[in-house]
């Protein structure tokens, strides 16, 4: 597992389960010399799990260091002078991952540690630059948390409906967009899950530290990844699979298999449906080849809820007047429309208490979006219409409407809601 990003092809194993290294235990049996060392990783993890963050930067400046949190809402930036014991924490933890520290490679691990009282798989890259080594570590997930099932993905009836109908087809393209990678790679296990049979051979490309599936042929991808593991997966997808799931690799050659007996499940990045459609076709997939395809577009998305021991009204500013004249017109003249629009239009925000640590903020919740692809995307995608198939696709979007519901139930900001549905965004 411990192998730098560039590995050579000899080097790379591509047939067995790479385990993390266990390091839970390192905050109680360690020697004393090292336990500040891992008191200070471990408040490092706290304080991103707090801001919600899935990766902490940490990058040397000319006369400081800078720790970057990243989450899905915001980007934090400290600047710390006193680098001693952040370098001391670093090199420690770098002595357990590794057996030859070599500051001149680029290198990657997984490891398990604590955040708070829970193990948590965590990634960490190290790359050096010219200022020294920089560093991110990523939050995977819970390491003993199963991975979820399509049940308990947050999807209504009719959703659960849709997807089930284009999992259980003999062929077809679905893709898996948002804006995440990890909650991407969630969402795809619980798809492969939902998939298994006695009489169906499933196949599937996962980042490293993946959870084994029973009845499933998978395959461990590095980012980027190599020449060795292109090979195998391209073999792998030849041996007559009846589904095939990528999560961690975007390969142009499963449209073909789409075409014929394969049902395939593709992750690609992107916030809306008509951003997945145009990244496929930016990459050289052609137009007809999507048309024959193509079943649905599946958007995943995060937003915070807000803290419910301190909500309290917002009145909406004037980005919110102006998404709710767009996403929730009065109809003029209709005396009916506006009373009802008037009891279910109260909004919520917090302040901040004691129960949210004066954050205002709740848990952060998934929220997805199935645009199914009809006869008229299609019609259009083979007469190469590209600008017509993305509108229709926006238009069919239920997004903002999930997002007015959550906002008028006061589970969400209005101005959460606007920024996931920015009106520049809903109107391209």
């Amino acid at each position: 597992m411990h192998r730098p990003l560039n590995s050579a092809v000899g080097n790379v194993k591509t047939d067995h389960f790479e385990q993390p290294v266990d390091l839970c235990s390192v905050l109680t049996a360690c020697a004393e010399d090292q336990r500040e060392a891992w008191s200070h990783l471990h408040t490092l993890l706290c304080e991103a799990a707090e801001q919600r963050a899935y990766e902490i930067h940490i990058e040397p400046d000319e006369d400081c260091w800078r720790i970057r949190y990243r989450s899905p809402f915001n980007f934090s930036e400290t600047r710390i002078d006193s680098t001693a014991g952040y370098q001391q924490t670093l090199t420690q933890l770098q002595d357990h991952l590794w057996q030859i520290n070599d500051p001149r490679s680029a290198r990657r691990a997984l490891f398990e540690f604590p955040v708070y009282d829970i193990s948590w798989l965590l990634r960490i890259d190290v790359v050096p630059s010219a200022r020294g080594q920089t560093y991110r570590i990523t939050l995977l997930r819970p390491s003993k948390e199963p991975s979820p099932r399509l049940d308990s993905l947050a999807l209504s009836r009719e959703q659960h409906t849709q997807i089930r109908s284009v999992l259980h087809e003999r062929k077809g393209l679905l893709i898996l967009a948002g804006d995440l990678e990890q909650p991407r790679l969630q969402t795809a296990r619980a798809l492969v899950q939902e998939m298994v049979a006695p009489d169906r051979k499933i196949v599937c490309a996962d980042s490293a530290g993946h959870p084994l599936f029973p009845r499933t042929t998978q395959l461990t991808i590095d980012t980027p990844p190599t020449s060795a593991q292109l090979n195998t997966w391209s073999a792998m997808c030849q041996l007559g699979c009846d589904a095939i799931v990528s999560c961690q690799l975007f390969d142009r050659q499963l449209i073909s298999h789409a075409s014929r007996d394969t049902v395939v499940i593709q992750s690609i990045p992107g916030s809306t449906a008509a951003d997945a459609l145009e990244r496929m076709l930016s990459i050289g997939i052609r137009s007809e080849a999507l048309a024959r395809t193509l079943s649905a577009i599946v958007v995943q998305r995060q937003v915070q809820c807000i803290c419910r021991y301190c909500r309290q009204s917002q009145v909406p500013d004037d980005d919110g007047t102006a998404w709710l004249a767009e996403h929730s017109p009065i109809k003029a003249g209709n005396i009916n429309d506006w009373l009802r629009h008037r009891m279910r239009s109260s909004f919520s925000q917090a302040q901040g208490c004691e129960k949210c640590g004066e954050t205002g903020l709740g848990s952060v919740l998934d929220i997805f979006d199935i645009v199914p692809v009809g006869a008229d995307v299609r019609d259009a995608l083979y007469d190469t219409d590209i600008r017509y198939a993305l509108s229709l696709l926006s238009s069919r979007t239920s997004l903002s409407t999930h997002l007015l519901n959550l906002a008028q139930e006061g589970i969400i900001s209005l101005t959460e809601a606007v920024r996931v549905a920015p009106l520049a965004a809903s109107n391209d």
